[in-house]
């Protein structure tokens, strides 16, 4: 905006493409970045970055390395435990926090009978991530 002050919000966003969060996460979607930067105001909403695993037997693990904001990893890691109790997501053998001081990563281990994409969803839907 020093170089050029007459910049517009298509200027901004080039320059800027979005806010930059501590913990990570993933920004879905860019319109309300763009309304942040028109108005003040706007909500984005940030999800967790995940990967899923395969191993050579054919496990898989959905591999959480990054979390949104503001979420707390150890109350992350309860909700899910919580909602596997309840019985309110399905096809999850385990939840493990294998973070170092090389990074943050939650390993949660799927069943064989179940699909890593929906227990994935499902946790989208259900908690924080």
């Amino acid at each position: 905006l020093m170089k050029n002050p007459d910049a517009d919000v298509n200027d901004l966003m080039e320059a800027l493409p979005g806010p930059d969060f501590p913990t990570g996460g993933i920004v879905m979607g860019k319109s309300g970045i763009r309304h942040a930067y028109e108005t003040g105001r706007g909500n984005i909403v940030v999800r967790s970055k995940t990967d899923i695993e395969e191993d050579k037997n054919g496990k898989q693990t959905i591999a959480v390395t990054e979390l949104p904001y503001m979420v707390n990893k150890a109350k992350l890691i309860e909700r899910i435990a919580e909602l596997v109790r309840d019985k309110r997501i399905n096809g999850i053998s385990a939840i493990n926090d294998e973070s170092d001081r090389e990074g943050m990563r939650i390993a949660i281990d799927i069943r064989r009978d179940a699909s890593a994409e929906v227990v994935l969803n499902n946790l989208f839907k259900l908690t924080l991530m």
